[in-house]
């Protein structure tokens, strides 16, 4: 039977610190050693043990509430499963054959919560992450550090999308970077709340799967809206991280001097690998899979991976 479909995103993990030397302020790049270190730290010191002989923690970036679990930290590399907490009265258990459904057991201290995965190289700093529809997003990974870093100087974690055919060096060579536009789509659930459409609109409305919305960001005239490359990755992975699989298109208008504006489609060169998992016959997938997928996606592209992050 055919296996289940995920994409693979992945992602750089950076470190800035703020420090003052003077009258003047300047971030410096924290190194990877260091990173790994404050890993081990709140691994170490902070996480709760599981009696399955796993450690874990909960960490709230924007209000959400996410439990990072480390089911594996060997060999400068942890494998994390990354949940979030759901209400029980939204689910119910269904039997395939007779569709009859029933309520899910639970103790009243237990929620449901739905996980994916993500395996980070702190060799590296990639972090490689299983995106899946209605599961927690990678900005877990974010808050788990600047959540639980005690620091006397402010120190920032940065997740930047890796994007492949070196489109961020070409676009900040360009001398203008005019403008930025990105379409989401609006949950049915979302729309009245995001939109301000009243009731009596909404009805119109009925039956709609979702609606989309485009954002469009412009700079001043003539001026860059980036600085560097960083910064714009940073960005795109700052918008996929809010909007996850809702994200439908980020483009980026640039040009040089006598020539005409170009779009450039930045999903488009997002670099991301698609995976098998588990069967269809069977509807399962199991921890195991997960980590096999996500160890042998790393390890088969970290080459052209480190060649995208070290341009």
């Amino acid at each position: 039977m055919p296996s289940k479909s995920r994409k693979v995103s992945f992602y750089k993990i950076t470190m800035e610190e703020e420090k003052t030397f003077g009258n003047k302020k300047q971030n410096t790049f924290i190194s990877a050693d260091k990173i790994e270190e404050f890993f081990s730290l709140i691994y170490s010191s902070k996480m709760q043990p599981l009696r399955n002989g796993n450690k874990a923690i909960t960490v709230k970036p924007s209000g959400i509430i996410y439990v990072i679990e480390v089911v594996e930290y060997n060999n400068h590399r942890t494998f994390l499963k990354i949940g979030q907490q759901n209400l029980s009265n939204t689910v119910a258990l269904r039997d395939s054959n007779t569709l009859e459904s029933e309520r899910v057991p639970m103790k009243e201290n237990q929620l449901l919560e739905l996980f994916t995965f993500a395996l980070i190289d702190f060799q590296t700093g990639i972090i490689s992450y299983i995106g899946i529809n209605g599961a927690p997003k990678i900005s877990a990974v974010r808050a788990l550090f600047d959540d639980n870093i005690n620091s006397s100087n402010k120190i920032t974690t940065n997740l930047a999308a890796i994007m492949t055919n070196d489109i961020l060096n070409v676009l900040v060579r360009k001398r203008i970077i005019s403008k930025i536009s990105l379409t989401v789509a609006i949950p049915e659930d979302d729309i009245l709340s995001a939109q301000n459409i009243d009731m009596d609109t909404f009805d119109s409305l009925m039956n709609i799967k979702s609606q989309t919305a485009t954002y469009n960001i412009v700079g001043r005239r003539n001026k860059n809206i980036f600085e560097s490359s960083s910064k714009l990755a940073e960005f795109v992975a700052a918008i996929k991280m809010k909007y996850g699989n809702n994200l439908k298109k980020i483009s980026a208008n640039a040009k040089d001097d006598n020539e005409k504006s170009q779009v450039y489609d930045l999903m488009q060169y997002n670099f991301t690998k698609t995976v098998s998992l588990g069967y269809d016959d069977c509807g399962l997938v199991f921890e195991d899979d997960f980590k096999e997928a996500l160890i042998n996606t790393y390890n088969t592209y970290k080459s052209e991976l480190l060649r995208y992050i070290r341009n």
